[in-house]
């Protein structure tokens, strides 16, 4: 099962004094196969996603490039599915909402899961 997570590419310390969104993008795969208890499925996925984020400043693209998928523009070529946890709080810069143009899907499926916390930092679940 792979799903597609969006990481931080500011890992190269030249890119602190640049402006921008610096994205890139994990494949993390889950095997399922020999029908494992849920304990062992999540020892898999913990060593699996713990081996991708080793290498999460390679480029998305040259993943993509070396792995050489049958390319079609109908969707992405690795995954389908992204789920992205969303740990920092945006700090209120007094800004009002501008809206944003409509965008064309990248994903079939998009997750966002937020975490809320309290005034002192305390965790309060996730959205």
């Amino acid at each position: 099962i792979p799903l597609g997570t969006p990481v931080s590419g500011r890992g190269d310390a030249s890119l602190d004094r640049l402006v921008g969104c610096f994205v890139n993008f994990l494949v993390l795969r889950a095997d399922t196969g020999g029908d494992p208890t849920f304990r062992r499925l999540l020892e898999r996925v913990r060593e699996t996603d713990l081996a991708a984020y080793a290498h999460a400043d390679l480029p998305f693209e040259s993943l993509v490039e070396a792995l050489n998928p049958a390319r079609t523009p109908a969707r992405h070529p690795l995954f389908q599915v992204v789920l992205s946890l969303q740990t920092a709080t945006a700090a209120d810069g007094g800004f009002e909402e501008v809206p944003v143009e409509p965008a064309t899907a990248q994903f079939d499926l998009f997750f966002e899961v937020t975490e809320r916390r309290a005034g002192d930092g305390a965790p309060q679940g996730l959205d």
